[in-house]
């Protein structure tokens, strides 16, 4: 998101893009009032968001440069969004991600379809098809809204985006917020403990390889609140020993906000304790602290043992364990502002859903002040 500087008399949009040199590159709004820069942002910001301008390139174009008309292939539509959200705004891993969705829409709807003729049945069609798991449709539906709105804003075709919706027995379904309890954190890592022990037994897995290293990750999850692509790109390199503070963002990972963030666990003493034994067993500067990269992987291994331990907890993924943080620090009486900021969410909004989740708790923790 460009900022809105003053230098001098004069007003400038300042563009920032960390794979980019200079990272950040100022545009001369050529002009000294305020309220008339703020609208010449906005329209860079909105133009710099759609793809038609580029502060280091000088790229400027308008909507009627835009190489596509509403007789445009869905294919080729979908190629130019591609190319522009790559160049402009994706990280690697939500290109490849978003990609993998959007050619999929591509072939489940048909390439040769004119752009126009899209409706939210389509989008809908898609999303909701049968077998697919909520959290892969809510997914899906977070990659396929925003190209929908692109193509709106661009005049490409007309549609109601509120119409393009998740739905569960033909109704519209929200987002659960899934998290673990205390006794189900207990239990999946005792049953972890139990099937490595007995599958060395058997010669499944072998002493030093095996899966014990999950209880390590769970744990870490619960503590840190980190997203799971985040912990899984750190190395030694990430920890300053001195402060104890974790640098989240390298030059091979780029965090969800574009920005590198900073986790202060000095003061987490059971984190600290963990990220210290893990240190150690780290082999170089470089070794990944969890011994792998891939985030996939993980997942499927967590679900196995997932599966093994608690059957009735589907709702249960890795992703979990962040709200599972952030729901502990709100109900032992952590400020909201606090636990955003240990969230790192970029809202306080967002950290007040999760606080929403607790209002069966206010009667209680009401009783306990009132006692005489």
């Amino acid at each position: 998101m460009p900022t809105l500087l003053k230098q001098g008399n004069y007003y400038y949009s300042q563009f920032y893009n960390s794979d980019k040199k200079p990272q950040r590159k100022r545009v001369a709004l050529k002009t000294t009032y305020k309220s008339v820069a703020l609208q010449l942002h906005r329209k860079l910001e909105k133009k710099h968001a759609l793809g038609l301008f580029d502060a280091w390139s000088g790229f400027d174009a308008t909507a009627s440069d835009l190489p596509l008309s509403k007789n445009s292939r869905l294919g080729d539509v979908l190629t130019f969004y591609i190319t522009q959200k790559s160049k402009e705004d994706w990280r690697d891993r939500t290109a490849k991600d978003t990609t993998y969705v959007l050619r999929a829409f591509e072939r489940v709807t048909g390439s040769e379809k004119p752009i126009s003729c899209l409706c939210a049945t389509d989008f809908n069609d898609y999303i909701n098809r049968v077998g697919i798991a909520f959290a892969t449709r809510h997914s899906d539906r977070t990659k396929l809204k925003p190209f929908a709105k692109w193509c709106v804003t661009h005049k490409l075709l007309r549609m109601n985006l509120a119409d393009v919706k998740v739905y569960n027995f033909q109704q519209e379904q929200k987002e659960v917020v899934s998290y673990v309890t205390h006794s189900e954190v207990a239990t999946l890592k005792q049953v972890i403990r139990d099937k490595v022990a007995a599958d060395i037994a058997r010669g499944y897995q072998s002493v030093n390889r095996n899966a014990l290293w999950l209880i390590d990750l769970i744990d870490w999850q619960r503590w840190s609140g980190m997203r799971i692509s985040e912990t899984l790109s750190l190395t030694p390199r990430s920890f300053n020993t001195e402060t104890w503070d974790i640098t989240i963002g390298s030059a091979t990972f780029t965090t969800k906000s574009k920005r590198k963030q900073v986790l202060p666990i000095g003061q987490v003493k059971p984190l600290r304790e963990l990220a210290e034994r893990l240190l150690n067993e780290c082999a170089t500067i470089d070794t990944p602290l969890f011994g792998h990269t891939d985030s996939k992987r993980t997942s499927r291994t967590f679900k196995k043992y997932l599966r093994l331990a608690l059957p009735e907890r589907e709702d249960i993924h890795l992703h979990s364990l962040r709200h599972t943080c952030c729901i502990e620090l709100l109900r032992n009486g952590v400020p909201i502002y606090t636990v955003q900021r240990w969230m790192r969410h970029s809202s306080v909004q967002t950290t007040q859903n999760y606080a929403d989740l607790l209002n069966s708790d206010v009667g209680e923790q009401v009783g306990r002040v009132m006692i005489s």
